[in-house]
């Protein structure tokens, strides 16, 4: 294989590793954000759930929890209130 064609196929090599680590940190970035989401509002939701003696549906309302992550809120809640008992 001649030099240039070589050199040609490292450049793109290494763009390509540039590209795909950069897409994998900003999917790593927004999937920490929904945990970290996930984990606030559960919290939230627990703590509201003692002090207003409301259910969690109730207060998953009042919290204005959104829906894209209400059924992992939900999981986690039961998850927190299960390893209480």
């Amino acid at each position: 294989m001649c030099d240039l064609s070589k050199g040609v196929r490292e450049e793109g090599r290494a763009e390509g590793l540039t590209q795909g680590l950069e897409k994998g940190r900003a999917e790593g970035r927004a999937e920490g954000l929904t945990e970290g989401q996930i984990q606030m509002a559960s919290s939230i939701v627990i703590s509201l759930m003692k002090t207003t003696n409301k259910s969690m549906n109730e207060v998953l309302d009042m919290a204005d929890v959104d829906e894209d992550i209400r059924p992992n809120v939900e999981k986690a809640v039961k998850a927190m209130i299960q390893s209480d008992k």
